[in-house]
């Protein structure tokens, strides 16, 4: 298979697509009736004819329409539990979606925002699998953002009622016309994560959101807590499942989604009194903010298809989507933004214990903090979400990959000599761009340069956004990294399941490839330079490479592959067979969520996994020449195919065949074998592009899987109790700050961190588990000044990036323990009269009772 070659043949027989591998194929006309194994899906035939074995099904439900009607019309809309149910700082009106519809040229938007932030301390960290990395407290809040576009129509009474009857129907529900996008600080999507959002969603707007327009998808944060999925392997570090993320994930999710629902409302609305939304696009370039963790993997591809890309090893495109309001006169004001780039969310090394959205987390806070300086974070109405892209093989750590004896690590398997004579993986690791910058230290909370490189590739990010958004939009087709592009046209979402465990890929030369059930390789446990693995696993070890036979044994013991799984994985060599183990439940998944969302010429790809670079340049390619064959675009103009991931589902990393062949961590974390990519390739282009066209058919929802939540492991055990030490009282101050502190310098670069710890104040209290209250929409300390008019202003709360909190249980036996929280004062703070307030909650001995509680430090000045 040759990479570089891939393009569409059109399918005489089904009107659709199917994938070519040689771009100089000839293939006749009799053998274009290709069909995929997902035909048991949509019941394609080999004649290309179409079964329609729901025509009694959908007979039977017409007549059921029918005869309820009557009832229906009573019940139809429903304001639901009531969405001002859902949180209690900021309630919901209780109004009904605009009947009143301006003109179908008009896009609308909505933008929205939650706090998810879960249990912020005791509870492993999600993404490096590292067990001593259990969270010790907080650095800022992780949030989900929600991003609704939309046509002016509201939703009919037929899409209402048929919301109601959606068991009966085998497609995908939720309005055709409107999608919306959640982009949330966590690792990764899950498929029952996304599951309890939708099912909260479709309840509470019936007929508007539901399986179909839902994206969910995560920045891929390796600093947030863990235990929020399904599968089984995921959640070992983490004890099993913690509810308690899971819950707050879903809760702060669904916050968010309303928030934005309401703001699309009422921009519906303002749409009758001359008032108007645009949406834009645009690219840059940004270089320096990530590199390509995998170098010899990437090398194996085509020279022919790296030089397409000058042989660049790294998507630099920065994309964003711009949400503006236009007045009567024209003048636009922004609202928010969408934006893309690929780079990974381990800027913090897997020794950081505090709580982060990690790179991206971050740069969304910073920009919408610098946008509403007044506003506290998650108070905010301008939304900034910054999305991840082509992922899999990125690092934010730009200097490289090095030896801690300062030598490069080795190249093919990224190795260090441990001194004894034998390569090992533990001393490789990638440097950001803060390594050596020893002024960086003094302010650092885990006393690395991590610290330092994490706020640098944010601001990076901060920057890019920054450039696209002062630009003009126009609706001419402008060069691709210039102007902003208005979008205009249908919006519309399609989405299915497919089981990629057994998916059959029909090439046009007649052959056909298979995907395999789910397995990890020995590379995979070698980890990256991101975080290297462990014991004498190393990246890069194929099947004919010579193993330790106690992992092998060890394997053993879980469960040995098959023959058939041998051979369809191959070259990998198999360590954990996941998509074979399902007891006590699945450890890894099968059915994977695959959906694209449309707005004008942009195409979204919603993939359930992390790309590679080349992988995912492949996708966009075959996708593009898919929409335009099937006529999404004007003639003449490009579509604007973006990639965005990990979503719904978590099908782990998806590489080229090449790169799956040398089977570095990427490649050995490609689960369902090596033509993976060609299936993914396969199901966008010939199943999800052709149902966007105008009078598609809707896409069956595929195949699904029943999972019950509460039957997971769950072996993490709660609060027992809290206690103040002896002769202490819960919120004594036990460290007090000074009677003064100097402003820091205002003259800083925006690129840069601060470096003055003259202004770093720390004060400490007796705590109580964070744990007992998590908080959601609130904080667990505030930062007060006085102000002239005699009261306490908050100034900076626990969301605020300036700020720190961290827990440390100082007697497990009788349930004490302390609490520092932090404050690096930042250029720009206005001098005064400061006090820390710290908001905290005790389980009681035996009652096991919440009591909260707070206290107040000693008053400081800021001169």
């Amino acid at each position: 298979m040759t990479g570089a070659n891939y393009h569409l043949l059109p399918s005489r027989e089904s009107e659709e697509t199917c994938v070519s591998i040689d771009a100089d194929l000839k293939v006749s006309s009799d053998k274009h009736a290709l069909h995929s194994s997902i035909d048991e899906i949509d019941d394609v035939q080999s004649d290309g004819k179409c079964k329609r074995p729901w025509l009694l099904m959908k007979a039977i439900v017409c007549l059921v329409l029918v005869s309820t009607t009557a009832f229906a019309a009573c019940c139809f809309y429903r304001s639901g539990s009531p969405a001002s149910a859902i949180w209690t700082d900021r309630p919901i009106t209780n109004r009904p979606i605009s009947t009143n519809i301006a003109s179908d040229s008009n896009l609308v938007f909505g933008l929205g925002i939650g706090d998810v932030t879960g249990p912020i301390v005791e509870v492993n960290m999600m993404g490096y699998a590292s067990l001593p990395q259990t969270n010790t407290g907080l650095h800022i809040r992780l949030r989900s953002r929600a991003f609704i576009v939309g046509s002016a129509d509201a939703p009919n009474f037929s899409a209402k009622l048929a919301s109601r009857f959606k068991s009966f129907i085998p497609t995908a529900d939720g309005s055709a016309t409107r999608w919306m996008f959640i982009n949330s600080d966590i690792c990764m999507g899950d498929t029952a994560l996304r599951k309890a959002i939708v099912d909260r969603l479709r309840q509470t707007y019936p007929g508007v959101y539901g399986e179909r327009n839902i994206a969910f998808v995560g920045t891929h944060s390796h600093a947030g807590p863990g235990g929020f999925m399904q599968a089984l392997l995921p959640t070992l570090t983490s004890k099993g499942v913690i509810m308690q993320n899971f819950d707050a994930i879903v809760e702060g999710t669904v916050r968010g989604a309303a928030r934005a629902h309401e703001d699309f409302v009422a921009r519906q609305a303002n749409l009758d009194s001359g008032g108007s939304t645009r949406l834009s696009y645009g690219k840059t370039r940004l270089e320096d903010a990530h590199i390509q963790r995998s170098r010899y993997a990437y090398e194996q591809n085509p020279q022919q298809e790296r030089d397409l890309y000058d042989d660049e090893d790294q998507d630099h495109d920065f994309s964003l989507l711009k949400f503006e309001d236009v007045t009567e006169d024209r003048k636009a004001s922004a609202a928010g933004f969408l934006s893309w780039y690929a780079v990974h969310g381990t800027s913090l090394y897997e020794n950081n214990t505090l709580t982060s959205g990690d790179n991206k987390g971050l740069a969304a806070l910073l920009y919408e903090t610098a946008e509403q300086p007044d506003m506290l974070p998650g108070e905010n109405s301008f939304v900034a979400g910054f999305s991840q892209a082509l992922v899999g093989d990125t690092s934010p750590n730009t200097k490289g990959a090095w030896c801690d004896d300062g030598s490069v690590c080795e190249y093919k398997h990224s190795t260090c000599d441990n001194g004894k004579g034998k390569e090992r993986v533990q001393t490789c690791h990638g440097r950001g761009p803060a390594w050596g910058v020893d002024e960086y230290l003094p302010t650092s909370p885990t006393g690395g340069y991590d610290w330092a490189s994490n706020e640098i590739i944010a601001r990076k990010q901060v920057d890019a956004a920054r450039q696209i958004m002062g630009r003009e939009s126009s609706t001419e087709e402008q060069g691709e990294f210039e102007g902003m592009t208005v979008l205009s046209g249908p919006v519309k979402s399609v989405k299915m399941n497919v089981d990629m465990s057994q998916y059959t890929v029909y090439r046009p030369d007649g052959s056909r490839v298979k995907t395999c059930p789910a397995a990890l390789g020995y590379g995979f446990a070698g980890g990256t330079t991101d975080g290297p693995g462990a014991f004498d696993f190393v990246q890069g070890s194929n099947k004919t490479d010579h193993h330790n036979p106690f992992w092998d044994l060890v394997k053993g013991f879980i469960k040995n592959p098959g023959p058939e799984q041998i051979e369809c994985q191959a070259p990998k060599a198999i360590l954990l067979d996941i998509g074979e183990i399902h007891k006590p439940y699945d450890w890894g998944p099968s059915i994977v969520e695959v959906q694209i969302l449309r707005v004008g010429d942009l195409f979204i790809l919603i993939v359930p996994g992390e790309f590679t670079t080349m992988a995912g340049r492949r996708l966009k390619r075959v996708v593009g020449e898919a929409i335009r064959r099937a006529g999404l675009v004007e003639d003449g103009r490009e579509p604007m195919v973006q990639v965005s991931g990990p979503a719904s589902t978590y099908g782990h990393y998806v590489t080229t065949e090449e790169e799956y062949s040398v089977q570095r961590y990427e490649g050995a974390s490609t689960l369902f074998g090596p033509h993976t990519l060609e299936a993914y390739m396969d199901v966008f282009s010939r199943r999800l592009v052709p149902a966007l066209k105008e009078g598609a058919r809707d896409l069956p929802v595929g195949p699904q899987k029943a999972f019950d939540m509460s039957k997971t492991w769950k072996l993490k055990t709660g609060v027992v109790y809290d206690n103040p030490p002896v002769g202490k009282s819960f919120g004594d101050v036990l460290q007090q700050p000074l009677l003064s502190y100097p402003l820091p310098d205002s003259n800083v670069s925006s690129l840069h961190p601060t470096t003055s710890s003259l202004s770093n104040i720390t004060v400490s209290f007796v705590a109580a588990n964070p744990r007992n209250n998590l908080r959601l929409e609130q904080t667990y300390f505030s930062i007060q000044r006085f102000t002239p008019e005699g009261t306490w202003k908050t100034e900076r709360i626990d969301g605020h990036h300036s700020t720190t909190m961290r827990w440390t249980r100082t007697n497990e036996f009788h349930g004490s323990s302390v609490v520092d929280i932090g404050w690096d004062v930042e250029p720009g703070t206005k001098e005064g009269l400061y006090r820390v307030m710290y908001h905290g909650d005790r389980k009681t001995p035996f009652t096991g009772k919440i009591q909260p509680f707070e206290a107040v430090s000693n008053e400081f000045y800021l001169v």
